[in-house]
This record gives structure tokens, C-alpha cells and sequence, in this order.
């Protein structure tokens, strides 16, 4: 057996592994710190979705020198995960502590409930009531406003002042961008433009819409502008930069009209272009984009660009590839589980809305593949909470949402459903698809005939050949035995639950 020193000394290196939480750590107490590794050691050895499937988002973990306790929310959850789940467990005791320990499992009390109170989402503040005289109020905190430098009338001039209608919209901060395992190289990026700008050069951003790469881009405009004031940087879109060259080489605009354009991004200490696969339409702005691009570079001017597309596929000239290449490369993804849940209660918090815990995890599945869709999502149901003054309920989301739901409903596949069915009752493929009548076999199967039947369109007898070549009959009485389990057998109920919200459904 380890030491406590060492059992320390081993979760703190835990701790900073790839796969650690530790977004939560700030607010567990110490003792929590040390044993949130066993966690992470068993989700690690499980796989993010097989450990969401059982574990789910309230299972806590307390070890000490004589044995390892899960506080679990039900007795079946225990019963799942020593049945699916224990080796794992084992493995993971073994790994920290050096030999086996007893395994126990306490089911956590129901939390005190006041029916006058509206729930709120865990770690999302009680909402206060709108104080705007309108009579829906207001969908958000009233944010001071600040010293703002933008772009004016889209000719890219930087300038300063305090009239907002002058000098553009208000730009986002780093503060609220948060940050994921899908964006982690882009904020790294990101800080080395604002702390040690001009040693990578030029940095170019890409991904899909509605990842935040604007977001970030203004974020590092917002943070060099409040670190520095004698050089400010200098934020435009592809868009503004193709019209403010455009104007200043029309007719009447003088002899050296490049040089003019040029003398526009004197004094700048960064220059921060969203969108410049938009420079695919001008192939002299291309020119022009390239001279201010080498003029800057040579003055060590910080250069971040962002994109839709990784570089091999922008249609750009060659000249321009290869010097974004030369600099650093990162792309962001679609945000996974855990930071669209982030973002969805994030958003909550600014909207000040009364939601219980579920209706925020809906959300997060359904409309987590884009920010705006959640943002989009939450903004009706505010607008439900301020004409009706009643806390979000999962029927009230449901029934508010139902057409962007049912828009929104990912297409189930019979491979989706096999895969998650494996996955979750750890079979092989052949093995599900097989004739077996053993039960360890059969159960399996005939509850993935039942949710092929509830979540695709294919007929009974695709259903039974696909799933190991039986009739169609066998199919109608694998979704009758199902049927009659959910209502008598708690564990089968829970296991569906948490199979389709692996399937996001």
C-alpha cells in the first residue's frame, strides 16, 4: 500500500493529465483534489462515452487508506457499474495504490427540495428578476459600457473614441471564451499573440462556423488593447480590408495609390483579418494582402488570420500558402459534451434564467453542435420564462422547442445503434449480430431491435437482418419483451436512458 504522501504525489500527476477535470477543481475542497484522479484513471481506462454511460455527471468518488467509496444516485447505478464497470475500477485501485482495496457504494440522499423555489442548474446563480420596465424585461445583465475601437465605416482606420455607433461593435473578451479539448491549440495560440507577439508569424485559425474563432480573434484584439496604449492593434474583416483597398484605387485617388493604402497600417503593434478565404474573389487584393503582409511581418507586427477551411484548401495563391504555412497552423473543432455543456450553462448565467439541471443537458445534446443553435435554443425559452414567470421544466423545453427539435434530430443509424449496444454491454459486433440465444447475448440484441424500431425508419425485416438475419417476427417480439421489462425492471429502464443520450436523442 502507497504511503499518503505518495497517494498525493500520485493524484497531483494524475491531475494533470490530458483527461483531467480540472475546470471543477477550484471549487472542490483539497480532499476532493486528491481523489478526483481515481476518476479520471477510470474514465481513462473506460472511454469518454462508456464512463459518461455509467458514470454519468454525479457520481463522486472518496478514497482512503482501507478502501475506495462511489457515491452513486440509485442502487442500480451501483449494480450497472460493478457489473459493466469493475475490472476497470480494479485496475485503477491497483494502478494508485499499490494493491487491491475493498469497493463500496453509497447511494447519495435526495437533495431537499422546496417546491416554491425554482431549480437551477448546478453551479448557475438564482436568477434576480428583470428590473426594465418593458414587460418582458430584459434577456440580459446590462454589461458597463467601456472604451470601445472598432472599425469605421469599414475602411479599417484605427482609431479611438467612445461613441459606439462610431467606431463599431463591442468586442468579445478571452474572459469568455471557454476553453476545450476542441479549441485547446487555438488558445495557446492565442496567448502567444498577446504575450510574445511577433515570434510566431503569422498565426492562421480555421474551422467550421460557429466555433469561436471571431470570438477569439477579438478576444486578443480586447486583451492587447487593455495591455498596451502607445500601439494599438488593428481588427477588420476580409470583407472591410477588400473594400478599403477598393476605395482607395478608384479613379481620382491619387498617383501612389498602393503606398496610400500601405500607410493605413503604420504604428499598429497587430493585425487580426477574420474570414480571408474571402480573398479568393479579388486576385489584386491578393496582391495587395501580400506586400502588407511582408511589409508587417518584416516589422515583427503580430499577424493572426482566421479561416473556414484548413490551408491546403484555401484558394489562395501559392505565395500566400506558403507563408502562412511557415508560421503556426491550428484548427478548432466542434466542441465536445463537456464544453457544450459549459457554454449552455455559461449562457444561462447571462440570462439570469430559472432551468432545471435536464433541461440544460437537452439542450447540450441537441443543439450542441453549433453555439448559436444553443444560444438560439435558450433565447425562446427565455422569452417562455418572461411572459410566463415559471422556471424551465423539461416539459415546458420540450414543448417550446419542439420544431427545432424534430429539425435538429439526429439521423440513428443501425450501425449507431449496434456500436452503442457493444459499447455499453461490452460485446463484439459478431457477437450481437449472431444467432445466439444466450442471454448474455440475446438481452442485448432485442433491446437493440427495440430502439432500431423507435429511432430509424427500417422496416421489420431489415431490423432482422441486420442484427444476425432473424425474421421479422422475432423482431415484433424483441420490442414486446423490452416493452414489458422497462415497466418492471429498473436497471433495463436506466439502461435505455442512458443509451439514448449517447445516441443524443
Amino acid at each position: 500500500m502507497l504511503p499518503v504522501t505518495d497517494y498525493v504525489s500520485a493524484c497531483k500527476e494524475f491531475s494533470h493529465k490530458e483527461f483531467s477535470r480540472k475546470e471543477h477543481l477550484q471549487d472542490e475542497s483539497p480532499q476532493d483534489r486528491f481523489d478526483s484522479p481515481m476518476l479520471t484513471l477510470i474514465a481513462e481506462k473506460l472511454g469518454q462515452k462508456r464512463f459518461d454511460l455509467w458514470f454519468g455527471h454525479d457520481t463522486q468518488c472518496v478514497c482512503s487508506a482501507e478502501k475506495v467509496t462511489f457515491y452513486v444516485q440509485s442502487d442500480h447505478t451501483s449494480k450497472l457499474i460493478l457489473r459493466y464497470c469493475k475490472k476497470e475500477i480494479n485496475e485503477a485501485v491497483q494502478e494508485l495504490f499499490g494493491e487491491s482495496l475493498p469497493i463500496d457504494f453509497v447511494v447519495k440522499p435526495p437533495p431537499k427540495t422546496e417546491p416554491k423555489k425554482p431549480p437551477v442548474v448546478p453551479s448557475i446563480p438564482v436568477p434576480i428578476q428583470a428590473t426594465s420596465t418593458s414587460p418582458l424585461g430584459t434577456l440580459f445583465k446590462q454589461v458597463g459600457q467601456g472604451r470601445n475601437i472598432g472599425v469605421e465605416n469599414g475602411t479599417g482606420y484605427n482609431e479611438t473614441g467612445q461613441n459606439r455607433e462610431k467606431f463599431g461593435r463591442r468586442f468579445a473578451s478571452l474572459s469568455t471564451f471557454l476553453e476545450g479539448l476542441s479549441n485547446r491549440l487555438a488558445c495557446r495560440a492565442a496567448d502567444l499573440a498577446i504575450h510574445h507577439p511577433g515570434q510566431i508569424n503569422p498565426i492562421y485559425i480555421f474551422g467550421p462556423t460557429s466555433v469561436g474563432k471571431t470570438h477569439l480573434l477579438e478576444g486578443i484584439w480586447s486583451a492587447v488593447r487593455k495591455k498596451s496604449s502607445r500601439r494599438l492593434p488593428l481588427y477588420m474583416t476580409a470583407e472591410q480590408f477588400l473594400s478599403s483597398f477598393v476605395e482607395t484605387i478608384r479613379p481620382g485617388s491619387g498617383q501612389d495609390r498602393s503606398q496610400s493604402f500601405r500607410s493605413r497600417f503604420n504604428g499598429i503593434s497587430h493585425l487580426l483579418i477574420d474570414d480571408i478565404q474571402l480573398f479568393a474573389r479579388a486576385a489584386s487584393t491578393q496582391t495587395e494582402f501580400l506586400q502588407v503582409f511582408d511589409m508587417l511581418r518584416s516589422q515583427g507586427i503580430q499577424l493572426v488570420f482566421t479561416g473556414d477551411r484548413p490551408l491546403k484548401e484555401l484558394p489562395l495563391r501559392n505565395e500566400l500558402l506558403h507563408r502562412l504555412e511557415s508560421g503556426m497552423v491550428c484548427g478548432i473543432e466542434l466542441p465536445e459534451r463537456d464544453l457544450t455543456l459549459r457554454i449552455c450553462e455559461n449562457l444561462i448565467r447571462q440570462r439570469e434564467l430559472p432551468m432545471e439541471a435536464e433541461v440544460c443537458r437537452l439542450i447540450a445534446s441537441r443543439f450542441g453542435v453549433h453555439a448559436r443553435q444553443v444560444s438560439g435554443a435558450l433565447n425562446r425559452l427565455h422569452a417562455v420564462y418572461l411572459t410566463n414567470r415559471e422556471p424551465i421544466t423539461v416539459a415546458v423545453a420540450e414543448e417550446a422547442l419542439s420544431d427545432l427539435l424534430r429539425l435538429n434530430r439526429r439521423d440513428v443509424r443501425l450501425s449507431d445503434i449496434s456500436k452503442i449496444v457493444c459499447e455499453t454491454f461490452e460485446l463484439s459486433e459478431e457477437s450481437l449480430r449472431s444467432k445466439s440465444r444466450v442471454k448474455q447475448i440475446a438481452t442485448p440484441r432485442a433491446l437493440a431491435m427495440w430502439l432500431a424500431r423507435k429511432y430509424t425508419q427500417s422496416a421489420l425485416s431489415e431490423i432482422g437482418v441486420y442484427f444476425g438475419n432473424h425474421s421479422h417476427s422475432s423482431v415484433i417480439s424483441a420490442q414486446r419483451r423490452i416493452d414489458r421489462k422497462i415497466g418492471t425492471d429498473k436497471t433495463i429502464a436506466e439502461t435505455i436512458q442512458r443509451i439514448e443520450q449517447a445516441l443524443g436523442s
